[in-house]
């Protein structure tokens, strides 16, 4: 039986864990692992991070829901749509005015440009301005796009730009016209892996050190301000209480068997 809507708020009055009334925040990712791992067939989505928010939004007694997307579509709607909070998203001059941020999820990531062993053009990057001369391939919006837009690499000449982070490191492999990719030192893993893809093949050709990827919780900068303030405080609390490394040692145990 319904109750009527007095009666709920009443009772909400009594009931600190009551979400009657919270606004409803979505909550947009991605496939990256061991960050977002989406699985298809059960429509679920796991990983580090995904553990991490939940745990945030549960703790902020917000109702909401959880849909993970191609990273292009993820951003937009973030960027669009008020109440929609987009996880890992990196901290970028270029974003800060675009989103309301909420806090740290990873502590310290690198970026790192990488090629096939194979590619002899590796040899020729001394520096970063070297890849000027080649090509790169990055995934549209995201950091490394970003980055490399901002070390003055052109779309179309010596940057190749595409919607699906799943395709990247087979790039490398199909077409010989890539020299090479800009991923993170913990995600590389487990893209070879959905790539199908051997790391031995791969090589580390030289890191970004003024394009750190360290992953954050955003939303959209019109989102509810009782919802900001909730989730930015959990966050905090998540950190401080010994939460957030437990969790991030429960991932880094299971990281060799995600992978096998």
């Amino acid at each position: 039986m319904y109750k009527s809507i007095g009666t709920i708020l009443l009772l909400c009055l009594f009931d600190k864990h009551c979400l009657a009334f919270q606004n409803k925040v979505t909550l947009v990712t991605e496939h990256l692992p061991p960050y977002q791992i989406v699985d298809n067939n059960t429509f679920s989505v796991t990983g580090f991070a995904t553990e991490m928010v939940l745990e945030v939004v549960e703790r902020s007694a917000i109702e909401y829901d959880l849909q993970a997307y191609p990273w292009v579509r993820t951003y937009n709607l973030a960027l669009k749509k008020s109440n929609h909070c987009i996880f890992s998203l990196a901290r970028l001059p270029s974003r800060e005015k675009l989103f309301t941020w909420i806090g740290r999820i990873t502590e310290k990531n690198n970026t790192v440009i990488w090629s096939l062993k194979s590619n002899n053009n590796a040899k020729q990057i001394k520096k970063i301005e070297d890849l000027k001369h080649y090509v790169t391939a990055v995934t549209r919006n995201d950091a490394s796009h970003t980055g490399m837009l901002n070390l003055n690499l052109i779309e179309n000449k010596n940057l190749y730009v595409l919607h699906h982070t799943q395709s990247l490191i087979k790039l490398l492999v199909e077409r010989p016209e890539i020299d090479f990719i800009v991923a993170d030192d913990i995600t590389i893993p487990y893209r070879a892996k959905l790539a199908g893809i051997s790391m031995d093949l791969l090589k580390r050709v030289i890191e970004l050190k003024n394009l750190p990827l360290n992953f954050y919780l955003a939303c959209n900068i019109k989102s509810d301000k009782v919802i900001i303030e909730k989730l930015t405080k959990s966050l905090a609390d998540i950190h401080q209480d010994g939460t957030y490394q437990k969790i991030l040692t429960k991932w880094i145990d299971e990281m060799p068997y995600l992978l096998h």
